[in-house]
């Protein structure tokens, strides 16, 4: 199919392209080429591509260095790169806003003033896209640029993304409603109310937010493009993505099917492609609204002007054509001998995995839960999945969910519910705050609507991480009934596990602000709910300690020998060191094995490498290498094979 003559790329109004999808099925690589295509076919056109995810790669894509200032992409005049710093912007709009966020939090009558002055400080997840998508309003209503392309973040944070947008015009009409009194007051003073600087930043912020709704669900401005894997978590997740697009009404019209193996005479690469072309048919039984576009797998990194631009012509309609190349003899190296089985002489509480999106994290945690569960049977072991996109379930072939399900008499796993958690939370919350104004009023005969009302309005300024973060406290409830021995976490991609890790501070500085404020204006009645916030309090701090703590926690980083996945891992250590994680073991994943076919000689010499500076950068921690296999690692079968590799079985 071509893409350039099906698409709405080319429509001329066309002003806003999104890439997303599952992490590391290659949205960065497609937003990439696709700008750097458009570009050179439109040179009339003024074009941004920039990212909108926390660990950013598009400097990597293009081969050069990006930052938080819109730089040039070299060879071109009318294309343009930026890595979007949230935290920066959050401190510029905060620095630009602070007299009207002063006053509007001066004002508010039942609030807290920090609570309200605490709202605009987004260090929060989903915060980074909601930012850059208010950047990208600035930039469209600026006209500075004909078209703007955005590499999104992982799809369970993308899809946060468009709930955040709701909530902050919720919030937004929290903190107008807390402006009433005073303005009544105001009016009553001086004979009428008159909106001042502070008022009107209220305004443009709602508007701005509401601004971001219309552009987002324009279909003659803006484009969603999917990005999938051939593999039955992309079908899912694919699946999960479109039908939140399609409940906020942002339009899609194509799904990009990114590393299709090629055809070639090797058992190794058609039992990939045959089982890709399993899902690929699945998909178009599945999404038969959308247009499909198989990409194929290429025999190299697709990273510089020169990759980008093969990717972006067989993208917009080229045909490939996969050209065996000669064997080039690899070097033999010192083969990296597993020290995962070091892990099993531990007697820890928590075992987490991260990396990259889609470097295999779940396969690694799932396979390790069984390993010791089967080698451990008087352990009772708990694996949990504390990402926004849970495949435990897909890993396992079973369905977990947020009640459980039994793996092996003494293995149990749990997909968190985290929105629910979070949601009874709130109705306790809420429940009590009214029996509580239903006895006040009874008992002093008085109207308290505006008071009811204004300390309900409280909960809707909680950080948006604090259902995750109630995720993540929840294990530690476990810890205290001693119900498990050990918890196995598959967490979130990168960024946002980083995010994520440094989130318990923020939110237990919201709840001594929520905690205070009730107290304050005499909600001292809230007996239940004081407690229930302090319970919380004290949940995340124990977690937080937990996790320091060498004795009873070690974090496995899971990374690919590719250039992006040496980045991140450099990334994700330091964060960790930062935070005083124990992060000792590194696992190189999909390595693929040595072989007389051109294609997969080809890929192995370039991991080669990769794998040489892994070892070099992390010499200091214990390396294992995992061969990629060439049929899926699910089900108790495929997982207790691959675990019998990685701990040298």
């Amino acid at each position: 199919m071509n893409l350039l003559e099906q698409s709405q790329f080319l429509k001329k109004s066309l002003k806003f392209i999104l890439f997303g999808g599952k992490g590391g099925v290659g949205k960065t690589t497609c937003a990439a080429a696709t700008a750097l295509h458009l570009a050179r076919t439109n040179p009339d056109k003024k074009i941004l591509v920039f990212s909108a995810d926390p660990a950013h790669s598009l400097s990597d894509s293009f081969g050069g260095v990006l930052g938080d200032e819109v730089t040039a992409i070299k060879g071109f005049e009318n294309l343009y790169g930026l890595e979007i710093d949230a935290p920066g912007l959050q401190e510029k709009f905060r620095i630009e806003h602070d007299v009207d966020i002063f006053d509007l939090a001066t004002r508010a009558m039942y609030f807290d003033r920090d609570i309200l002055l605490d709202f605009f400080s987004f260090s929060l997840p989903g915060m980074d896209e909601l930012m850059a998508v208010m950047k990208i309003i600035d930039l469209l209503n600026a006209g500075e640029y004909d078209l703007v392309i955005l590499d999104t973040a992982p799809t369970g944070h993308t899809i946060r993304l468009l709930g955040y947008v709701d909530q902050m015009l919720e919030q937004i009409n929290v903190m107008e409603k807390s402006q009433e009194k005073y303005r009544y007051a105001e009016a009553g003073f001086k004979g009428r109310y008159v909106k001042d600087e502070a008022d009107r930043f209220l305004d443009r912020l709602m508007g701005d937010i509401r601004n971001i709704k219309s552009i987002l669900t324009d279909s003659n401005t803006t484009e969603f493009v999917v990005v999938a894997p051939p593999e039955a978590m992309g079908v899912y997740e694919t699946e999960r993505l479109l039908t939140a697009l399609k409940k906020n009404k942002i339009p899609v019209n194509h799904i990009i099917v990114n590393g299709v193996n090629p055809e070639v005479e090797c058992d190794f690469c058609n039992s990939k492609r045959e089982n890709q072309e399993k899902y690929i048919k699945e998909m178009k039984e599945k999404f038969t609204e959308y247009e499909l576009i198989k990409m194929p797998l290429f025999p190299h990194e697709v990273r510089g002007a020169e990759n980008l631009s093969e990717f972006a012509h067989v993208l917009f309609g080229k045909a490939y054509e996969y050209t065996p190349r000669p064997i080039e003899r690899l070097e033999l190296r010192r083969a990296v001998i597993s020290k995962m089985p070091e892990l099993l002489g531990k007697e820890l509480q928590f075992l987490f995995f991260g990396g990259k999106g889609g470097v295999g994290k779940t396969t690694c945690a799932a396979a390790t839960a069984l390993y010791l569960a089967k080698t451990n049977p008087y352990r009772k072991i708990l694996i949990f999945s504390a990402s926004p996109v849970h495949s435990l379930s897909d890993s396992f072939e079973c369905r977990i969910g947020d009640k459980g399900a039994a793996i092996l008499p003494n293995l149990f796993a749990l997909e968190m519910d985290a929105k629910k958690l979070f949601e009874d939370f709130k109705k306790r919350y809420i429940e009590e705050i009214n029996a509580v104004f239903d006895a006040l009023e009874g008992e002093r005969r008085v109207d308290l609507s505006f008071e009811r009302r204004t300390t309900l309005d409280l909960f809707s300024l909680t950080p948006p991480g604090l259902d995750e973060i109630m995720a993540l406290a929840k294990i530690t409830e476990f810890t205290e009934t001693r119900e498990y021995d050990l918890f196995v976490l598959d967490t979130a991609p990168t960024g946002h596990l980083l995010r994520l890790l440094e989130l318990p501070d923020i939110v237990m500085e919201w709840l001594d602000k929520l905690v205070k404020t009730l107290r304050k204006y005499d909600m001292m009645r809230i007996a239940e709910t004081l407690k229930l916030l302090l319970e919380t309090k004290k949940k995340i701090r124990d977690t937080q300690r937990t996790l320091t703590d060498p004795e009873k926690t070690e974090f496995v980083t899971v990374t690919i020998p590719e250039a992006m996945g040496i980045f991140e891992t450099k990334r994700l250590l330091e964060e960790l060191r930062s935070l005083r994680i124990p992060s000792e073991y590194i696992i190189i994943n999909k390595v693929i094995p040595l072989s007389a076919c051109s294609f997969c000689s080809s890929k192995r010499k370039e991991q080669e490498k990769y794998i040489e500076e892994i070892s070099g950068l992390f010499a200091g921690n214990a390396l294992t290498e995992m061969p990629m296999l060439p049929g899926e690692i699910r089900g108790i079968d495929a997982l207790s094979n691959f675990a019998e590799i990685m701990y040298g079985g």
